[in-house]
This record gives structure tokens, C-alpha cells and sequence, in this order.
């Protein structure tokens, strides 16, 4: 993967300071959607770190030439630099597709942890979105991102964002694919959507993150006819703290998509 051309984080991080212990001081809530363990090996902390501060290029650097467990870290800079920063759709597909081949990789290497599943599943999720919904399902990613999240889940069932992703996932399939499609063909539901969402926020309901995609699943499902939830869900999201740079990102995006919404 060529990073040298990526653009650097918009936001500004300086005041998160993670230099050595500080990282391992602020973990737990830097992860509390996803339950990553401390990690002992100090490349390993490095590419979180960089990841964290919104060294996108730098973290997936780093993960890649770590390779084994540094997929996770590499995988989660590209799927956030790809989803927030770039701005090339073609670039964007094409880090996708990259970072689905890394977690593919590591798991053919006899390599699984909850977040390896987690990011291969979200990875999947937003290559999907430049593609057709036939296209996509006829290359098996409906099924193949179901396999990935369940298989996070199995592994860690308070995983927030893994229930986020399950939820997006039945939110996407009920919508695209037809109720009745999406139930006979994935077992995909809006009740599991919405039980899905449910879970995340009480298991992380200090984060942003399980609001503001909550607020997405409802607008995928219902549009404007449940307007104002989804206003209420993207307000309850504004008044977390944002503790990375992925949190601001999503937050900001947020942010301007709450102004709309209500303009």
C-alpha cells in the first residue's frame, strides 16, 4: 500500500497525549467499543498510537511491516483514512479492497481476534457501498460480512461496534434487498437491527460512535418518517467526548449532518 500521498488528518490532536504510558493510561476508554487488549510489544503500541492521534499513514506503515497482529491496527488506519480523509472515490475503493485483502491475509495465517473479523467486516461493509447492490451480493459479501461480524461477536460479545456493524447489516440488507428478501435469503431484519443498535449502546453508551450509527439505521430504514429520532440520536452523539481522532471525524460528520437535517 502506497501511503505517501495520503492527505493528514483535518483534525487537530494536540491535545491528546498518548507519548509512553500515556497510551496505556487512556486505553480502556480509547477502546471501549472494541475491547482491543493492551498490546506488550511497542511497534504494536506505536501503530495504535499513531492511529489514534490521526497518523493514518504512519500506523498502517507500521502494521504492515509488523504484519500478524499489526493487520489490526493497519487495517483500522486504512478503513478510517479511506471512509473520512480521501477524497478520490477510486482511492477510496482501492484502500478498501486493500485492507480487505490484509485481514484476509492474517486470517489464512492462522491469525483471529474479535478485531481482525470486526474491521475485515466494516472493510466489506464500505466496499460494498461503490458497487451495486446485485453486484455485491452475487460476490457474496452479504453473507461473507455476516460471517466476519458474527465471528467477532462469538469471540467477544461485548464488542459495541461489532453489534453496530450487525446492526448496519441487517439495516442495509432489509433495505436494499426487500423485508421479506433479506429475511428468507441472509436472516437480516430491522428487529435485528434495532437489537443490535440497542446492545451497542448499552455496552459503550459513553461513545459517539453506537449514536451516530443508530441515527443512520433509522434514516436507512424509515428516511424522513422518523426524522426527528434521528436528530435526537445525532444530538445524544454531539454531547459525548470524541477521545481519537476516529471519534472526531465521525462526530464532525455528524455534526454537519444534524446541521442539514434540521435546517
Amino acid at each position: 500500500m502506497v501511503t505517501k500521498d495520503w492527505q493528514a488528518c483535518p483534525i487537530d490532536m494536540s491535545d491528546l497525549d498518548l507519548s509512553g504510558e500515556n497510551l496505556r493510561q487512556h486505553w480502556d476508554e480509547l477502546h471501549a467499543g472494541n475491547r482491543e487488549a493492551f498490546p506488550e510489544h511497542e511497534s504494536l503500541q506505536e501503530a495504535w498510537r499513531c492511529y489514534h492521534l490521526g497518523d493514518f499513514a504512519k500506523a498502517v506503515n507500521i502494521g504492515l511491516e509488523m504484519g500478524g497482529e499489526g493487520t489490526v491496527p493497519a487495517a483500522f488506519a486504512g478503513t478510517i483514512y479511506a471512509q473520512y480523509i480521501e477524497q478520490d472515490e477510486g482511492k477510496k475503493s482501492e484502500i478498501f479492497k486493500a485492507v480487505m485483502d490484509w485481514c484476509e491475509k492474517a486470517i489464512a495465517d492462522g491469525h483471529s481476534s474479535a478485531n481482525l473479523h470486526y474491521i475485515f467486516a466494516v472493510a466489506m461493509g464500505r466496499y460494498s457501498q461503490f458497487i451495486s447492490m446485485i453486484e455485491a451480493l452475487a460476490q457474496g459479501f452479504g453473507g461473507r460480512m455476516k460471517e466476519q461480524v458474527d465471528r467477532c461477536i462469538e469471540l467477544d460479545d461485548e464488542h459495541a461496534e461489532g453489534h453496530v456493524t450487525l446492526g448496519a447489516w441487517n439495516a442495509e440488507l432489509s433495505d436494499k434487498a426487500g423485508a421479506m428478501m433479506a429475511k428468507m435469503l441472509y436472516g437480516a431484519t430491522k428487529d435485528g437491527a434495532f437489537e443490535n443498535y440497542d446492545r451497542a449502546l448499552a455496552i459503550a453508551p459513553d461513545s459517539p460512535v453506537p449514536y451516530i450509527e443508530y441515527a443512520a439505521g433509522l434514516e436507512i430504514l424509515f428516511g424522513d418518517a422518523k426524522k426527528d429520532e434521528v436528530i435526537a440520536r445525532l444530538e445524544a452523539a454531539m454531547e459525548k467526548p470524541a477521545v481519537d481522532a476516529m471519534q472526531r471525524l465521525d462526530q464532525e460528520k455528524a455534526r454537519k449532518h444534524l446541521v442539514t437535517l434540521k435546517a
